[in-house]
């Protein structure tokens, strides 16, 4: 029988009301945010001052945002409901993600820097989160460190990934937002791990 933790868990309704209510403020700030970018953007056409950005184009990039937010919120909700379980599982099939992409990066004749980090990763993420499930306290740290570090790397690559992949960058920030998701779950672990000893070979 599976036991969970005092830490792994937290009341549904409280959190889907703090959820939702982050969710809903975070895009009212971007909508307020967006609607000052674009009104401050403009292009000569014609011998003309128009704006930058259509309507279409204005709610496309409302849209995605939505949609990336959307995703890491829920993301996150599911996790806080038994962070044990789904922060590694969640790191796992992130590191399963950047090995795949490796494997694809090496095909393709990527940047060998590019191509060693994500099957790097991709090798040593779920390794760790295999692990740090069973409690060891150093493939723990290391973890919540790494999917920190993954983090920052791919919210700065963001908009580089979305040119080379011709897609929405917001699309490209939902990989960050979910490695965010994934360190903060498994920090919020860190009781568990006070007495943890090391993992032994059998």
């Amino acid at each position: 029988m599976l036991s969970t933790m005092p830490s792994d868990r937290a009341p549904i309704p409280i959190l889907a009301v703090l959820f939702g209510a982050g969710f809903v403020l975070v895009n009212a700030a971007f909508f307020l945010l967006s609607s000052n970018y674009f009104a401050s953007h403009h292009q000569f056409v014609g011998g003309s001052s128009v704006p930058a950005f259509s309507p279409d184009q204005a709610t496309h990039v409302r849209v995605a945002f939505a949609v990336m937010s959307g995703a890491v919120a829920a993301v996150a909700f599911v996790a806080s409901l038994a962070r044990r379980w789904i922060g590694h599982v969640l790191a796992a099939v992130l590191g399963v993600v950047n090995l795949v992409f490796g494997c694809f990066a090496f095909l393709h004749s990527q940047p060998g820097a590019l191509t060693a980090t994500l099957l790097v990763t991709g090798l040593v993420v779920p390794a760790l989160a295999h692990f740090s499930f069973r409690r060891s306290r150093a493939a723990w740290a290391f973890l919540v460190a790494l999917c920190g570090v993954l983090a920052v790397v791919g919210l700065f690559g963001a908009p580089k990934i979305s040119k080379a992949l011709d897609v929405s960058l917001w699309t490209t920030m939902i990989f960050p937002g979910l490695y965010v998701v994934a360190c903060v779950t498994l920090a919020l672990l860190r009781d568990d791990y006070v007495d943890a000893t090391p993992v032994r070979r059998a």
